[in-house]
């Protein structure tokens, strides 16, 4: 009897399931860090975002302003012929919608509207007025609000990246350190 050198057809079958079962594996365990990987880089863009409108502030003398809602964040510049905040025609300074958590503190006990008052004082203003105001402002003279932002997801709170601003130069954006990434 002559025997045939090869594999069989259930064999080549456990073969296929042994590869998909380590496909989908791979795939279940890389998709758990999505959401950390889409929050790391939503800071990363914040980041460039304020460096972005600390240098316009500079570059064309004029207060640029980041507020945010439940909803979305966005820029405002400072018009002081209406005085009042104004959107920016520029698409970098779009309002972009949140899919976060975004927390907000001062520095140093100084709340964040106390820090510039000037901008926020309006002697013309009514009650009546839904002026959207910033949360934190970059200056013609190229300083900005303190703050410490914290963006993170409802359901891991412990797991939150950071930026902070002294008021002067670039945020300094912090990254949570993540056992399972080492």
């Amino acid at each position: 009897m002559k025997y045939q050198r090869g594999f069989t057809l259930i064999e080549l079958l456990i073969v296929m399931v042994l590869i998909a079962a380590l496909f989908s594996a791979v795939s279940i365990s890389t998709g758990t860090n999505n959401s950390k990987r889409d929050l790391i880089e939503e800071g990363q863009r914040l980041q460039a975002l304020f460096a972005e409108a600390s240098q316009q502030a500079v570059l064309y003398n004029q207060e640029v302003g980041w507020y945010f809602t439940e909803e979305e964040y966005g820029f405002l510049a400072y018009d002081y012929d209406a005085n009042a905040w104004t959107g920016l025609s520029n698409s970098m300074f779009r309002s972009r919608p949140i899919n976060f958590t975004i927390e907000l503190s001062e520095l140093d006990g100084i709340p964040i509207t106390e820090q510039l008052s000037d901008l926020y004082k309006d002697p013309q203003s009514s009650s009546d007025r839904d002026e959207v105001i910033p949360s934190i402002v970059f200056l013609s003279n190229s300083e900005s609000s303190m703050f410490e932002l914290f963006l993170y997801e409802d359901d891991d709170v412990d797991w939150k990246v950071i930026l902070k601003s002294d008021g002067f130069g670039t945020p300094d954006l912090e990254l949570p350190y993540d056992e399972e990434e080492q």
